[in-house]
């Protein structure tokens, strides 16, 4: 746990520094518009901790340091560092694990509504599964819509200029979610152990465990 915990803090450290570092560059060259997004991912990359904080989650530290990594990944290294205009692959990989990430999140959602004494509301492990898959694929739509507007407003190239730039990035999404409504539903059937160390928890389920 030690160990898990010191690479946490390593990379939260690492990539906080180098984003910072890039803004203060963008200052010097009077590039306005990166210094808006270095400032923009640094934001990004603290709302895990501030929601975890906010909403009492328990977020594991595997799953935080995926989290990171993801952002720094597509926010940082794709355009600040042009990882997109570098590496061909590089968009694809991203969307596609995008897909698992998001879909654990929609996870999240459903499994605390089906447990929550709020509502009474119970989905069968098929229905919360799909419930995963629908929220990832819709939100791999509204990245789409944000590349979008950067694009259009800030003179960015995130979209390629392409329609299949698109369509590409929301079928890697779907795949993506995909996986993981499988493995979330197999998950809840305990016939495998795969995701259970990434899975976000609420602090009810916390104490349901130790109940």
């Amino acid at each position: 746990m030690r160990k898990i915990e010191n690479t946490k803090l390593l990379i939260f450290i690492v990539t906080r520094i180098t984003v910072i570092i890039a803004g203060i560059v963008a200052v010097f060259e009077q590039n306005w518009t990166y210094l808006a997004f270095s400032l923009f991912t640094l934001a990004v990359m603290m709302l895990p901790s501030f929601i975890e904080k906010s909403l009492n989650l328990d977020i594991p530290s595997e799953f935080e340091i995926v989290l990171i990594l993801f952002i720094y990944s597509a926010m940082f290294l794709g355009e600040i560092r042009q990882f997109y205009d570098r590496f061909w692959w590089w968009d694809n990989m991203l969307h596609g694990f995008s897909g698992l990430v998001l879909g654990n999140i929609g996870f999240l959602i459903v499994s605390y509504l089906n447990r929550s004494s709020r509502t009474t509301l119970h989905l069968s492990p098929v229905f919360v599964s799909f419930f995963s898959f629908c929220f990832a694929v819709a939100m791999g739509a509204v990245w789409e819509i944000y590349e979008y507007f950067m694009d259009q407003v800030f003179g960015f190239n995130m979209q390629r200029g392409s329609l299949d730039d698109t369509m590409t990035d929301l079928i890697l999404d779907t795949i993506g979610a995909a996986v993981f409504a499988v493995l979330g539903y197999f998950q809840q059937k305990g016939k495998i152990n795969i995701i259970g160390k990434y899975l976000i928890k609420h602090d009810q389920d916390k104490l349901s465990t130790k109940n």
